[in-house]
């Protein structure tokens, strides 16, 4: 039995088809149940944005210098040995890596991590005044933007310690609340209408 090419082609498309929805992971909706962490060392304290690296690491940050992080995938928070923020709100944060991050918060505060949460550095350079920061997205270990108010859009690319004013914004006098970068250089950010 001779098969023309064509039919050819469309039995190896429906066999490629098949192949990947019998490789489809059992868990692969698994989002629809949630179990309350065990231990969460926040007390009532609102919790504005948390960053997951990985299945096991991350951390999350909120009101009153609130800045916890997990190891075993958020069944239990630990609360830092030093966070370098005081009782500055913290607006959000994001993990490059299972060890490397930043967070940001209000009076222009950015702080930096390279032990996956435990100790916090201030930035030297933030570039930010004291206006405040909403948005962080690391797209690794050493490249990120932060955002905030009065159109703040600043880079790092040395995992947090300095900041550079980026140059061409367009947008005005907005305040941006979130950001996020898909890699070194190419990323989205929004925001709402400036003061």
């Amino acid at each position: 039995m001779k098969l023309g090419k064509n039919r050819i082609h469309l039995l190896i498309m429906l066999f490629a088809v098949f192949s990947l929805l019998v490789h489809v992971p059992s868990d692969a909706f698994a989002a629809d149940t949630w179990t309350a962490a065990t231990t969460t060392n926040v007390g009532t304290t609102h919790l504005r944005e948390v960053s997951m690296s990985d299945a096991s690491n991350g951390v999350a940050v909120g009101a009153a210098g609130t800045i916890v992080f997990t190891s075993d995938g958020g069944d239990t928070w630990t609360i830092p040995t030093t966070t370098n923020v005081g009782t500055t709100s913290m607006q959000g944060v994001s993990m490059g890596d299972a060890s490397n991050g930043v967070a940001v918060g209000s009076d222009g505060t950015i702080v930096f991590t390279s032990d996956g949460g435990d100790t916090w550095t201030a930035a030297t350079t933030t570039n930010v005044g004291a206006n405040n920061v909403r948005g962080v997205s690391m797209s690794d270990a050493s490249n990120g933007v932060a955002v905030g108010f009065d159109a703040t859009i600043v880079f790092t690319t040395d995992g947090g310690d300095t900041w550079t004013i980026a140059t061409t914004t367009n947008v005005g006098s907005t305040f941006m609340n979130e950001v996020s970068m898909s890699d070194a250089s190419k990323g989205v950010g929004s925001g709402g209408r400036g003061g």
